[in-house]
């Protein structure tokens, strides 16, 4: 079989030692999934995501006083991704931070639900900074791109390369790309592990390194101060994350989002996001209670697994970063 190909593979396909299944690796008990390597170019437009613009003098170091990143990264040709946290160091927002066409504003793509609720928090913070902040979602849109090279005037998504591109404008397009939907986008995520804020994420609850912000290159410990920046950094000091955002391979019935997940009786976790369609969802799992035996909700079975990206460690889980050596 060729390389392009890594991936799951049902027991039910007897998979034996002659033939193509010799070359398939059994990766989870029950559920598994084959998946092509070489994706055409897809793009879709992600009508759920609003666009914030910050702009004036001091629009670099106001947010450079907030966020849970270095906003000097921010440039014509790369983007950040960083949160807004409560002092407690809890989750409010997070956003992917480019630079406006103007060269002079900050734009800031974020859950288009709550960009009214974003402005007033960041009006709060705002004081006597000569900074102005708009909500500039009625005339610029967020097109995800993903499957190919990125296109011009697009840039890499700061979170992981997997996951594409993102491109801002009044009405963005893709020459040649394959028009996908947002489900498309969502699915592609989800298969990655990578959270959304909107779906995964639960205001001044969620700890940032618990949905993985580090891993996702978005918290920056050498910065300087952040809001939330005392706990966050404790809580790394000490390693002390016990609940992770990870993947999960679903047999059986579709779990729905926020539904408990148990082992052997004891509920070590909840849903989130929910892929019905390839099997997969997001789920905030404690790790320090994995030992390899079935997740379960009712009589659905759960199989996480360890993404490629992760450098923490997941006791009784698939890990996804033996496939791509494999590959």
């Amino acid at each position: 079989m060729s390389d392009d190909y890594v991936g799951y593979v049902r027991p039910e396909a007897k998979c034996d030692t002659i033939g193509i299944w010799a070359h398939l690796r059994v990766l989870a008990p029950r559920c598994t999934r084959i998946e092509s390597l070489r994706m055409s170019l897809k793009a879709t437009i992600l009508p759920e995501r609003g666009v914030v613009r910050v702009g004036g003098p001091e629009a670099r170091p106001f947010l450079q006083n907030l966020i849970t990143n270095n906003i000097d990264l921010v440039d014509g040709k790369q983007a950040i991704y960083a949160g807004l946290l409560t002092p407690q160091g809890k989750f409010l927002f997070d956003f992917i931070i480019s630079g406006d066409a103007d060269g002079k504003s900050l734009l800031l793509d974020c859950d288009g639900t709550r960009v009214a609720d974003l402005v007033k928090r960041l009006t709060f913070y705002k004081l006597r900074a000569d900074v102005t902040i708009e909500d500039a979602s009625a005339g610029l849109k967020v097109l995800a791109v993903w499957g190919g090279d990125a296109p011009a005037g697009a840039l890499a998504d700061p979170r992981l390369a997997a996951m594409g591109a993102r491109l801002i404008a009044a009405a963005p397009v893709v020459a040649g790309a394959e028009a996908a939907t947002p489900a498309d986008y969502h699915a592609h995520r989800i298969a990655l592990g990578v959270g959304d804020a909107a779906r995964d994420f639960e205001p001044d609850r969620s700890f940032p390194l618990e949905v993985n912000f580090e891993e996702m290159n978005g918290v920056d410990f050498q910065k300087g101060c952040f809001i939330g920046q005392e706990v966050t950094s404790r809580t790394k000091r000490r390693g002390s994350v016990r609940k992770r955002l990870v993947p999960c391979d679903v047999v059986g019935e579709s779990p729905k989002p926020h539904d408990p997940i148990r082992l052997v009786g004891r509920e070590v976790g909840t849903v989130f996001s929910v892929d019905a369609a390839g099997e997969r969802v997001l789920a905030l799992l404690r790790l320090d209670l994995l030992n390899g035996a079935p997740l379960e909700i009712g009589d659905t079975t759960l199989t996480p697994h360890k993404p490629a990206w992760a450098h923490f460690e997941m006791q009784g889980a698939e890990d996804d970063s033996e496939d791509e050596e494999e590959a």
